[in-house]
Order: structure tokens, then C-alpha cells, then sequence
């Protein structure tokens, strides 16, 4: 019995004394440079997977055991760890980490360092992209770095973004950048293309989703492409998605929901009384009598009014969910998500589903081995309306159906536009066929790589990695004969079309490397990088087309159906790859760097297949000079300069290959005949770029400037040269030409205010682009019906008829002639270049402001010194060519009615004045300049003593807005457009409005 007491005792006195060392520890964490509150600073206990956050004035509470270690860390700031004793308070001073700007930026291969990187890269992080409207992540390039030029040929969801890095640098071969994620080069192709059949284009970069990436890396320099050797021309954009991180293991939800209308810009049609009238007036100046004029235009049809410019566009909605969860140990770190986004687009019939799941697990198996899994998967549905040259289309349908025509028949039924007293040019009601013909395109993406390293030595490091890029793309177009589009297939029979395609991208990657300090000597660090690299593609599609379906989805082997046509079709090509990297700094101020990689690909001529590419690097940091210790003006200034090799193979497959027909017959049998000639020299577009960079900062990194000027050249262009007809051809490829980019980069960071809690940072950036074609083969010019290419312009010059206005006599329209006279006789005038679609000026300024938890900020983008074509004035301002249907307000504006009449457009005739109209000239280029309200994001991060009882670390709310505001003087629908710069009713970019909440566990 005393034992068992005594046995009591002492364990009731062991928790006492448990309970008695356990204690809440509260403590205030601050800037040791100005004594400002570091809030979401990480506190952790040593050794456990316990830990909090800093509220926003620094304070965090936190239960520690004596003799155990608090670490004390925040991004920017060094770590501090300190030793908890009997103390229950504690002030912590973080004090700047001198090494911050020796963080490394990704670069595919490898990591660079920041401070001592020889290349011109831009960055884009997960900050800049958070809380943002953005469906694909090339919509966060635009206006975050300089020399980046991003334009999308349609608004809608998913569609795909035009990027080009520094200018247009190819003729004929592609001017895209190439895409790395997670070191694997993939896919970035519109692959369901039925660009024929009217379906607008999507983006496979639409399917990884925004919030799962940690960084966006733009390599712009030969120092840092030339890894890239071949593929590198056109720059290379490496994303890098979110991993996770050793500590407090966290969960996060993220929701935002929000609104979305079109941008209409000044393309607006008439009223139903605007169009009265402008009928009325018309008949009345071709000398109808005013009896003519009330029978056909009574003014009793403004009973019947429809505005159809209004029918085919609605409020839509956008809604993302998401769930995150990281952390980790020091020996396991992981990150995973789930994310589902649904937009429905302003256009009635569009939108886009994604749903995707992501990992990122990494483990340090042993002190050697090493071992990195990432996964990420995606699954997109897409709904489309008829592309903007369909009548289907509400954006062209609108313009040809009679404001005067009602949907609706009588009986309350709808028209199907095909009914003879249906009133519109086009036959097509576009609110009964859209519910009935479908545009669908599916995407599944499953990206995902296998990296596993082994360290024998400090110099020596084997990675060996697997990476997969799969695709499969699946488009179901289904058109009833009903309806206008379909009205050409016999009734009561159903068409539709199908596309499969499955897209294999392998990448397999043997590495060396290391990096590290030389022994005995000090001063003197190397890091290496050797790799050979195997790439293969492969590309396998199927389609099919039949009529007489039991239903509206088509299937491969349709039984009910009558198949109209079945194909296929499958490509692939691979590189072979040898790379090697140094790269020596001496005193952490001097740094050269070398890359030499070799490529061979299947896509090139047997002797031509492999090609050498190369760059050399170098930076000073001169800051760090003895003779700049004493100065007190600049707290930074470096220099770095490259130059380099890189190649473009952005070509078809067997652009060098000799092909047959095989679709040719001869006396009525079947065979096969050669349609191409081949050529075995053909290889790679070669570019030579040089850049020298300047960095500085003043006011101890208030002010922080970065400058680089460019240039490079690229020669042997993929170009189409004569040959002789006896070869039985007439044109052959080869490699011809060069075309030069030169221009200048800037960036410019301030911080403005920051005291009291209150933080005004500002970021301008600017860039200027001079494209010139230096030569071309035998200097002919190469002349298409609205472009040219001339030795000594632009690449992407407009060449057409000048417009000289209207003659104030009679209202005719006016052209120049060669010696700058006027005509009004189209075939009299002479076509000249008029421009560039390329814009020369791309800039942005953005605003970041914080005080205690409320955030704003906000970026405007704009572009200058480019011509925009406005096609779609070509049939919306007509001269009275679409009398009856076209109703612009631009039509109804300043026209010719009387002689000495100084008007902008001629005098409105029945059938058009002198096709005026038709005849694409200068009048219809516009100046393509602008400036846009880009971005603006409010967030509040709510007070940490509102959430630690729901054991919340974090939440916030925000609202964002997207397109809100442009100034701009062009006439059409939107300013914004893709490289081509050609609007024929195209589907514009919208307004979004979003409120959202994240929260973190």
C-alpha cells in the first residue's frame, strides 16, 4: 500500500513539473534597421513541426518548453535562433540578409545567381500573379518585365496568347519562345486546330494552372537561351511550380468569385431610331422620292426594334476554388493542390471548365541520394462560339441581321434564319443556332517528371532525370442542318466533326554537376553543369466527318452515320543533346561564364542535322570595389554583358525531307507522286545576340535601376528560293536572309514612403524594339496582299493603297497614285508601306501600396508606335454596301451629302461607292496605341485576433479588377491584339470584377 502511494506521489509531482516548464512565450519580432513590425514571420520550434506566425504588428504567442530553441525567420531577413530559458517575453531584431540578392533564379538547367548573373532575365513571381484574373499564365507576362510582348488573337477563355521576346526575329518558321516547366520542355500548340471550320483557338498553357506556379523565369540573352542551343532563338520562358517547404505544415483555401462583360471600345452599333434615319437619309441622297421612302422605311418599324449588338452578349461569371497543402521536414518536403476554375464568357455559348491536381514531393533519402517527384495534371473543357468570320458568331451576326427583324416569330417560336421573311443577310438567327450547334474542345495535360541525384563527392553530383509531357486533345463539332451553317447538308440529316490527338513529349537527362568554393583557394569558386539530353515527340491524330447522326455527338465508329471523310495523321521528331556549362567567380565580384551545347535533330537535312551552339558571359560587381567603399551615393552598381550563338528550329517536321503525294492518280489508278523537293543542307535559323546590362541602386536600395541594350541577328532564314523547272519544281527551302532586333530595356523600382507602418513602392518598365530585314534572297522583296518584306524594313510592315480622303465635289472616294495624285479609281492607285503591326514602345507603371493590412496596387499597360489593320470596318463602315443590315455608328457618322462637304466618309450608295470598301487601304489602318487600367487589387489581411481561435494563421479578402479602363483612339472593339494586329470581328478581351478570400491553416 505505501509503495503504491509513494509510486502516485512521484508521478503527480513529474507532471506538475512537466506542467510547470511548459510556458506561453510572447514575443514581438521587428526590423532591426528602422524598428517597423516584421509581420508572417515564420516561429519555430527546434527539432518539432510546432510553430505560428507574427501578426501584422509583429506579435506572435507561442508554448515552449525550457531549454528548447526558437527560430525566428522571415523572407529577406537572416534567421535567428534563440535558446528559451526561463524568460516569458521576447524582443527579436531581424536584421537584413546581406545575401538576399544571392538567391537564385531558375533557369531550366540550372539556378543562377541573382547578384552575380551574367544574363538578362526578367521574373515574374507568385506574388505578382496571386489574387489576379488571369486564365493562362502568359496573361501574367504582360507588363511585369521589359522586352515581353503579349497579345491574345481572341478574348476568349483559353485562347491562345501571342509572345514574343525581344521582336520577331523569323519569316517563315515560328517567333514563339520556348516553355520549360519543372526543367521539362513541353507543348505549348493550339492542338485543336479547325481553324477552317470556325472554332476559335485554345492554349494548352491555359491548363496549368496560375495559382501553382511559384515563379515565372524570362530568359532574354544569349548567356542564358544558349542553354537552350537550337530551341533558344526566340527566348525561353522557364516555370517553376511551388514546392514545398521545411517547417509548419499549412493548409490553404483560396475562392474568388466574380463578373465579366465585353469590351466594347467604339464599335458600337446604332440605336433603332439611328438606324431609321440613316436608311431614310441614304434613299433620299440616291433621289428617292419621299413616297418611296416611307414604303420601304415607315417610321412604324420602330415597333419591331431588336438590338441584336446587345442579344449575343451577357454577364459572365468566373469562379475559382482551390486547396493547398505543404510542408515538411528537412530530410521530406512536399506540396500538393487541387484547383477547379469555371468561366463562363460574356459571348453567349462560351466558356471553360479546368479542374487540376498538382505534387511536388522531394526527399533526401540518404547523406547522397536524392529524390524529386512532381505530378501535375489537368483536365480542360472549352466551349466556343463560331470563330468572328461566321455568321454563327454574335460578334458578326449582329452586324447583318435588320435592327427591324425580331428572333421571335408571331407564334412566339423562334426563327431559324433560314425562313424567307426572316430579314438579314447572313440567313442566320445566331440565337437559335448557337443552342444547337456545338463547338467543344477537351484537353487533358499530365506533366510530370522523375528527378533522382547522387553525390559522390563536393565536385561531383549524378542527377539522372525523366521527364513526360502527354496530351490528348479531344473536339466534338456538331452543326444542324437547321440551322445556316448546316443549311448546306441534306434534311433531316445531322453533321459533325471529330478530332483526337495524343501528344507525347519524352525528355531523359544524365547531369553532372557541382559548385563550390576551391580548395586552398579561397577566393575562387566554380560550378559546373555537363548533361546529354534526349528529346523525342510524337504526334498521332484522328479525325472524322459524317452526316446522318441519331444524336449530336459523333462518334469514331458512328453506325448511323454516313462517314463524309476519315483521316489521320502522325509525326514525330527528336533532338539529341550535348551541354556544358562553367561558370568561375573570383571575390564575389567577378564572374565568367561559359555555355557550349551541341544539337542534333531529325528535322534537318542528313548533312546539316547537328549544329553548335555557344555564349560567353561576364559580370563585374563593382560595388563591392575597395575604391567604392567610401562613396555614400550608390548602394548597388553592377555590369554584365554576353554574347552567344542560339538556333530556332520552330520548323515542320520534314520541311527538309523530299515527300510524295499519295492522294494523285494517273489514267484513272491510283499512285503517288513527289510533292516536294527536299533539301539535305537545310538547318537550323541561326542567331548571334550581344547585351550589356547596368544595374544600380541609390538611398540605400530606394531607387534601384535596370538597363540592358540588345542586339542580335538572325540569318539563315527558312525561306522558299527558285530553282530550275527542269527539276520538276519551281521553289525550293533553304537557308536565306537575316533580319536584325536592336533595342533597349529598362526597369525602374522605387520605394517612395515607408514609415509608420505605410509602404509606396513603385515600378516603371519600358522597352524599345527596332526591327529591320538586312537581306533577303537575290533582295526581292517577298509581297503578300497586306504585307510586305523589304531589305531595310520591318519585318512586319503593312504594304496597301493610300487613302487620300473624299472628293468635296461629288463624295467619291479618293486614292493617291505613284506621283501622289488623287484618283478615285482604285486600280489607278499604288500600294506603299504604310507601318508595322509590331508595336516599337511597350511600357507599364505599378503602384504598390500597404498600410497595416490593407493593400493596393495597380498597373497600367500600354503600347505605341504600331498600325492595327481594322478589317472589320471593311464591312461595318461600307458607304451603304450592306444597305439594309450593316449599322455601325462609325457609318452613320460625317458622311458626304453635298458638294463642298469637307467629310470623313464618301457619300453612302446602294451596293457601296466604288467598293471603297472593299479595297483594303489606309484607310482602315489605325494607330494601335493605348493605355490600359491593367490591373488594380484591394486586400485586407484580417487582424490575427480575429482568427487564432478558429486556429486560422492567416486570411485575407480581396477584390480585383482586370480591362476596367482604356484610353485609346483606335475605332474597333479593343486596341489589344496579338502580333498579326488584324481585327476582323474578333472576340475582344473583357472586363472582370472578382471579390475573394484566402486562408491559411
Amino acid at each position: 500500500m505505501r509503495t503504491s502511494l509513494l509510486l502516485w506521489l512521484l508521478l503527480a509531482i513529474s507532471v506538475v513539473s512537466t506542467h510547470a516548464q511548459t510556458r506561453t512565450l510572447k514575443g514581438k519580432v521587428t526590423d532591426a534597421h528602422d524598428g517597423q513590425p516584421v509581420p508572417l514571420a515564420t516561429i519555430r520550434i527546434a527539432g518539432t513541426n510546432k510553430g505560428t506566425t507574427t501578426d501584422q504588428q509583429g506579435n506572435f504567442l507561442i508554448s515552449v518548453e525550457s531549454g528548447q530553441s526558437v527560430q525566428i525567420s522571415s523572407v529577406g531577413y537572416q534567421t535567428v535562433s534563440i535558446a528559451v530559458k526561463d524568460q516569458t517575453t521576447l524582443s527579436v531584431k531581424l536584421g537584413a540578409d546581406q545575401n538576399v540578392l544571392n538567391e537564385y533564379i531558375a533557369t531550366g538547367y540550372t539556378n543562377t545567381n541573382r547578384r552575380t548573373r551574367t544574363s538578362a532575365v526578367g521574373e515574374v513571381t507568385a506574388e505578382d500573379m496571386e489574387n489576379k484574373n488571369y486564365v493562362d499564365i502568359n496573361q501574367a507576362l504582360q507588363g511585369q518585365t521589359p522586352g515581353v510582348f503579349v497579345g491574345a488573337n481572341s478574348g476568349m477563355p483559353g485562347a491562345i496568347q501571342n509572345v514574343r521576346i525581344r521582336g520577331v526575329g523569323s519569316i517563315s518558321a515560328g517567333s514563339s519562345p520556348l516553355y520549360v516547366v519543372d526543367g521539362t520542355i513541353i507543348d505549348g500548340r493550339d492542338i485543336n486546330a479547325f481553324g477552317t471550320l470556325g472554332v476559335q483557338s485554345n492554349d494548352l498553357l491555359a491548363n496549368i494552372n496560375p495559382n501553382d506556379v511559384e515563379s515565372i523565369t524570362i530568359l532574354k540573352d544569349a548567356a542564358a537561351t544558349a542553354l537552350y542551343g537550337s530551341r533558344g532563338a526566340n527566348g525561353v520562358i522557364v516555370i517553376t511550380t511551388k514546392k514545398g517547404k521545411s517547417g509548419v505544415s499549412t493548409i490553404g483555401l483560396n475562392a474568388q468569385y466574380g463578373k465579366t462583360q465585353m469590351t466594347r471600345g467604339h464599335a458600337a452599333l446604332m440605336t433603332p431610331a439611328e438606324a431609321l434615319a440613316y436608311d431614310r437619309d441614304l434613299l433620299a441622297l440616291n433621289g428617292y422620292s419621299q413616297a418611296a421612302i416611307d414604303d420601304q422605311f415607315p417610321m412604324s418599324l420602330l415597333d419591331h426594334a431588336f438590338d441584336w449588338g446587345k442579344a449575343g452578349w451577357r454577364k459572365g461569371t468566373n469562379q475559382v476554388l482551390g486547396l493547398t497543402g505543404s510542408g515538411g521536414t528537412e530530410k521530406a518536403k512536399y506540396y500538393a493542390s487541387g484547383g477547379y476554375e469555371k468561366v463562363d464568357g460574356p459571348m453567349i455559348g462560351t466558356g471553360m471548365k479546368r479542374y487540376s491536381v498538382m505534387s511536388n514531393v522531394s526527399a533526401k533519402v540518404t547523406d547522397r541520394i536524392d529524390l524529386a517527384l512532381n505530378l501535375n495534371l489537368s483536365y480542360t473543357d472549352f466551349n466556343t462560339s463560331g470563330g468572328g468570320n461566321f455568321y454563327s458568331s454574335p460578334i458578326l451576326g449582329a452586324y447583318f441581321v435588320s435592327p427591324f427583324q425580331s428572333p421571335y416569330k408571331p407564334d412566339g417560336s423562334m426563327y431559324t434564319g433560314n425562313e424567307p421573311e426572316f430579314d438579314a443577310a447572313s440567313s442566320n438567327n445566331f440565337l437559335y443556332s448557337y443552342t444547337r450547334n456545338t463547338n467543344k474542345l477537351n484537353n487533358f495535360r499530365g506533366l510530370g517528371g522523375l528527378t533522382v541525384s547522387y553525390t559522390f563527392t563536393d565536385w561531383l553530383k549524378i542527377s539522372e532525370k525523366v521527364n513526360m509531357d502527354l496530351v490528348t486533345g479531344y473536339a466534338n463539332l456538331f452543326t444542324d442542318p437547321t440551322t445556316h451553317d448546316g443549311a448546306n447538308v441534306s434534311e433531316p440529316l445531322k453533321s459533325g466533326d471529330i478530332l483526337n490527338q495524343l501528344v507525347r513529349n519524352t525528355t531523359l537527362t544524365n547531369q553532372l554537376s557541382a559548385s563550390g568554393t576551391i580548395p586552398l583557394a579561397k577566393d575562387h569558386s566554380l560550378n559546373y553543369i555537363a548533361l546529354m539530353e534526349y528529346n523525342r515527340f510524337n504526334n498521332i491524330s484522328f479525325s472524322a466527318e459524317g452526316i446522318g447522326l441519331v444524336s449530336g455527338k459523333l462518334k469514331a465508329l458512328d453506325v448511323a452515320a454516313t462517314p463524309q471523310d476519315v483521316g489521320g495523321n502522325g509525326t514525330d521528331y527528336t533532338f539529341v543533346s550535348y551541354l556544358g556549362q562553367l561558370n568561375y567567380n573570383f571575390k564575389s565580384r567577378y564572374t565568367l561564364n561559359v555555355t557550349y551545347r551541341k544539337d542534333g535533330s531529325s528535322r534537318f537535312g542528313v548533312n546539316k542535322r547537328f549544329g553548335n551552339f555557344y555564349s560567353v558571359g561576364a559580370s563585374w560587381v563593382l560595388i563591392d570595389e575597395p575604391f567604392m567603399q567610401q562613396q555614400k551615393v550608390l548602394s548597388d552598381l553592377r555590369l554584365r554583358g554576353s554574347y552567344g550563338l542560339t538556333g530556332n528550329a520552330d520548323f515542320d517536321n520534314f520541311v527538309a525531307t523530299a515527300l510524295y503525294a499519295y492522294n494523285t492518280s494517273y489514267n484513272g489508278a491510283p499512285g503517288n507522286a513527289p510533292s516536294t523537293i527536299g533539301n539535305k543542307d537545310l538547318t537550323w535559323e541561326k542567331n548571334k545576340a550581344s547585351n550589356i546590362g547596368l544595374e544600380a541602386a541609390v538611398l540605400d536600395n530606394r531607387i534601384k535601376l535596370t538597363f540592358d541594350v540588345y542586339k542580335r541577328i538572325t540569318y539563315g532564314l527558312l525561306m522558299n528560293t527558285p530553282v530550275s523547272s527542269t527539276s520538276g519544281f519551281t521553289q525550293q527551302q533553304a537557308n536565306v536572309g537575316r533580319v536584325q532586333n536592336k533595342g533597349i530595356e529598362a526597369m525602374l523600382t522605387t520605394t517612395n514612403v515607408k514609415t509608420g507602418g505605410f509602404e509606396w513602392q513603385t515600378e516603371v518598365n519600358f522597352s524599345l524594339n527596332r526591327n529591320k530585314i538586312l537581306e533577303l534572297y537575290g533582295g526581292q522583296d517577298i509581297t503578300g496582299s497586306l504585307s510586305i518584306q523589304r531589305v531595310g524594313n520591318h519585318i512586319a510592315s503593312w504594304y496597301m493603297y493610300r487613302w487620300a480622303g473624299v472628293d468635296p465635289a461629288n463624295g467619291d472616294p479618293l486614292w493617291l497614285t505613284v506621283d501622289d495624285k488623287t484618283t478615285n479609281k482604285i486600280g489607278a492607285a499604288n500600294k506603299v508601306i504604310s507601318g508595322n503591326a509590331e508595336p516599337r514602345y511597350i511600357g507599364s507603371l505599378t503602384n504598390r501600396l500597404t498600410y497595416k493590412g490593407i493593400g493596393l496596387s495597380f498597373m497600367f499597360y500600354g503600347v505605341t508606335g504600331n498600325k492595327v489593320l481594322n478589317q472589320t470596318r471593311i464591312l461595318s463602315d461600307a458607304d451603304g454596301a450592306y444597305f439594309g443590315y450593316n449599322y455601325s455608328k462609325q457609318q452613320g457618322q460625317n458622311y458626304w451629302r453635298k458638294p463642298g462637304d469637307n467629310a470623313e466618309r464618301p457619300l453612302p450608295k446602294i451596293g457601296g461607292n466604288k467598293n471603297a470598301n472593299s479595297a483594303t487601304s489606309t484607310r482602315f489602318l489605325e494607330n494601335g496605341k493605348f493605355l490600359r487600367l491593367r490591373d488594380i487589387t484591394l486586400s485586407y489581411n484580417l487582424p490575427p485576433r480575429l482568427l487564432k481561435h478558429a486556429k486560422i494563421a492567416k486570411a485575407y479578402i480581396f477584390a480585383t479588377g482586370t480591362n476596367l479602363i482604356t484610353w485609346t483612339g483606335y475605332t474597333g472593339w479593343d486596341p489589344e491584339q496579338d502580333i498579326s494586329a488584324n481585327e476582323f470581328f474578333r472576340f475582344p478581351p473583357s472586363k472582370t470584377v472578382s471579390l475573394g478570400l484566402n486562408v491559411n491553416f
